[in-house]
């Protein structure tokens, strides 16, 4: 496969925060030919090690969550809809969603989210978000159909597939954080034989978008002296104001400077990405970055943390944006920091 026909694949794949297996194997099989060992722990985590060969080399942890936005069922009425609870989804957008139930047995079940049509609507209704719990999904069955195959509890994702856009644009439904662990990939690809001074920990980290369980549950076990959370951050559109603090899309990856993405660490990565001609920019995080680095920083006696973020448009909907060229350039600076890095900031 080809470098896009990987993220594609990774992208398309199920996996919604707390069921992440079925991605976690598609992201295994991708990282094994450039790592020394890869394993899938019982949490879902993919992980997976490349040694320098050096006694007493610091242990540097590249982290991208694979798990997605979703929802869960929650009941299903007697005329054979399903009642459901999103994770991290804006409602706004659901009303004539196309969603597939995922059932713990079998093949994902497509259904629609209900949408009234416009001639049917009261007054001022147009106008009106629905609350999630008075939306329901119509999988065209009828009730005694739809409780044979569909449990409360069965989990729900988005429907559609990666589409190619013009230039080198691509969106799809997980780019958040798929496409970054891609950008790991990159950086393997582009490390291939060279040396360098540190052993390398891959984790392709799952419950991210519940609270980071994952990737904290890994940085106990492997116990990295330095790690960097790769996730996306917030690209400009067209109704982005300053004080949204979004930053340019195509512009090459973001390096958080703040509590939370440490400044010499952070100074480390400008200066790398200036004496390679890589292009980057800019974020100040004071706090909680929203990243697997507030996990992971403060376990056991604190962890060394990144946050460098990829350029990344509609967060959290179907149709996630982003640019392959962001891609390759933050995969780029991920294998000059490697190649660069002796183990101390």
């Amino acid at each position: 496969m080809t470098f896009k026909e990987k993220l594609q694949k990774l992208v398309n794949a199920y996996g919604v925060s707390g069921d992440e297996f079925r991605v976690a194997e598609i992201a295994a099989e991708i990282l094994k030919p450039y790592v020394d060992k890869v394993e899938i722990d019982k949490l879902g985590n993919v992980v997976g090690y490349k040694s320098c060969g050096k006694p007493g080399a610091k242990k540097l942890m590249l982290d991208a969550h694979l798990d997605q936005i979703g929802f869960l069922v929650t009941d299903i009425t007697k005329e054979g809809f399903l009642r459901f609870m999103a994770m991290g989804v804006d409602p706004r957008m659901l009303l004539g969603s196309e969603l597939n139930v995922i059932p713990k047995n079998g093949e994902p079940i497509y259904g629609i989210v209900c949408s009234t049509p416009p001639h049917l609507q009261k007054p001022g209704d147009s106008a009106k978000s629905v609350p999630i719990d008075q939306m329901l999904l119509d999988v065209g069955m009828p009730y005694e159909q739809v409780i044979e195959k569909i449990e409360v509890g069965d989990y729900i994702a988005f429907a559609n597939d990666a589409l190619d856009l013009l230039g080198d644009c691509m969106s799809g439904k997980s780019m958040d954080d798929r496409a970054c662990f891609m950008t790991i990939i990159h950086a393997l690809e582009l490390l291939g034989d060279s040396e360098f001074d540190c052993d390398l920990i891959i984790v392709g980290s799952t419950k991210e978008e519940v609270g980071g369980h994952g990737a904290m549950a890994r940085a106990y076990i492997d116990k990295p002296d330095y790690a960097i959370a790769i996730d996306v951050g917030h690209a400009k559109t067209a109704d982005s104001t300053p004080m949204d603090r979004t930053q340019e899309f195509g512009g090459g990856p973001i390096i958080g400077f703040g509590a939370n993405s440490i400044p010499k660490f952070a100074r480390k990565a400008v200066e790398i990405a200036r004496a390679k001609e890589i292009p980057y920019q800019v974020e100040a995080i004071p706090a909680a970055s929203g990243t697997n680095a507030w996990s992971m920083q403060i376990v056991e006696d604190g962890i060394s943390t990144l946050v460098v973020s990829l350029p990344l448009r509609y967060m959290h909907s179907p149709v996630e944006m982003l640019t392959l060229s962001d891609v390759y350039n933050v995969g780029k600076l991920l294998c000059e920091f490697i190649k660069s890095f002796d183990g101390q900031l």
